[in-house]
């Protein structure tokens, strides 16, 4: 098990006007600017230094909130006066002290205690097993985020972005969906279709077509899927297509879903209780900022709203991050959020499906754009995409939660 150092966690989500960040109100947070800061690849994240009131010296990550402003939020169950001693700029190991600007809030007073969030568990309750190659497109095409389905007839079908290696965004961003299809899900390899859209920018405002995810509800497909913006990463875009057959697919005459950004994409459907909820990867301001796994819900796939922060991270930047691909799996009162961190997928637990903190981070496995996945026989499956320079694998996924006969959104395949 990778071992990873575990910190005091002082996290709440604050509230930007109409732009929820946060379910809890009135939780003290210290208002500060940094001098200097870029917010662009690969992103630093920034910790306080803090000395409560009995003198101890907790760390927590401050939040973007927009034009150089910050908020360090305390969530603590002592009061008292809490004094913000300086902050830190951390990539990797490296550490370099942040500049504030003297107006910023050094000292807070709590008054009302915050109850610390337990640790759900202590040991990894979930982990991949060996990947082998299922597919790999013709050459010089590749595959990332994608997407599993089964057809009316029990064929499998996946869909994903694809363009050609290397990456060459001017040139061609990802403008088609990849497609293949398989009579087994572990059949190797699958068989390669031509593309199953190709991008319409005049017709439909579509600038690329990036991770698709495709649910089945009530005999119709729904396929969710980034179109992106040409000029504008503040906007983009989540449109719908639905289709019967997974072949011949209608853009829906409500698009836009979502218009979020940085590059608001990546997006993931559930049901959770009587609505939907579509969860996507964001950041804390649409133009850059913490990266986040927002989502928003809807009671019939179409109407969206009432957006929330589920998750956000430490990390502050602009594109990329590490919440790629958000996965959501329930097992019983679990929630499993699978995030993708370049070459890692990182797994945090929750009970809520509206709320994971990054605290609760339970393990890591090697995979990147992965999705999960169930066979005929109800055994569990993790993808993992190759990027820019390989193929797609899959690998069995092994449970120790003790949850095996409790509810799930993840079914298995029909036989």
């Amino acid at each position: 098990m990778r071992k990873f150092f575990q910190f005091t966690i002082l996290l709440v989500l604050l509230a930007m006007g109409s732009r929820t960040v946060a379910s809890e109100k009135s939780v003290p947070a210290f208002n500060i600017r940094l001098e200097g800061v870029r917010l662009d690849y690969p992103g630093f994240e920034h910790w306080a230094e803090i000395e409560r009131p009995d003198g101890k010296h907790i760390w927590a990550f401050a939040i973007y909130l927009g034009k150089d402003k910050w908020s360090v939020p305390v969530r603590t169950d002592v009061t008292g006066t809490y004094r913000l001693l300086r902050v830190e700029r951390r990539q990797g190991d490296k550490r370099e002290e942040n500049v504030l600007t003297t107006n910023s809030q050094r000292q807070l007073e709590v008054e009302e205690p915050w109850k610390a969030e337990p640790k759900l568990a202590e040991q990894p309750l979930v982990e991949g097993g060996t990947f082998t190659t299922f597919f790999a497109a013709e050459e010089p095409w590749c595959v990332n985020d994608h997407t599993f389905v089964q057809g009316p007839d029990k064929m499998w079908h996946l869909f994903g972005i694809t363009h050609p290696k290397k990456l060459e965004f001017d040139k061609d961003p990802g403008r088609q969906l990849a497609h293949a299809t398989a009579e087994t899900l572990l059949q190797k390899p699958w068989k390669a279709q031509p593309f199953a859209l190709t991008r319409d920018w005049e017709k439909y405002r579509e600038f690329l077509l990036w991770a698709p995810y495709v649910i089945r509800h009530e005999g119709t497909y729904y396929m969710f899927v980034c179109v992106g913006d040409p000029s504008d990463h503040s906007r983009y875009r989540i449109h719908l297509l639905t289709s019967t057959d997974l072949k011949d697919w209608t853009r829906s005459p409500d698009n836009p879903m979502v218009v979020d950004g940085f590059d608001g994409r990546d997006p993931f459907v559930m049901r959770v209780s009587d609505q939907w909820v579509l969860y996507y990867t964001a950041n804390s301001t649409p133009e850059c900022g913490n990266h986040i796994v927002a989502c928003v819900t809807s009671k019939d796939l179409v109407h969206w709203g009432n957006r929330k922060v589920a998750f956000m991270h430490p990390r502050a930047g602009s594109f990329g991050g590490p919440t790629e691909s958000p996965f959501i799996v329930r097992r019983g009162d679990n929630y499993y959020l699978f995030v993708c961190d370049n070459e890692w997928t990182d797994v945090y637990l929750s009970h809520d499906p509206f709320h994971w903190d990054f605290g609760q981070k339970n393990t890591r496995i090697k995979s990147h754009a992965s999705e999960i996945v169930r066979d005929t026989d109800g055994k569990w499956y993790i993808s993992h995409a190759g990027w820019t320079g390989g193929p797609l694998d899959i690998a069995p996924l092994q449970w120790h939660d003790g949850l095996d006969d409790a509810p799930t959104n993840i079914l298995p395949a029909e036989k």
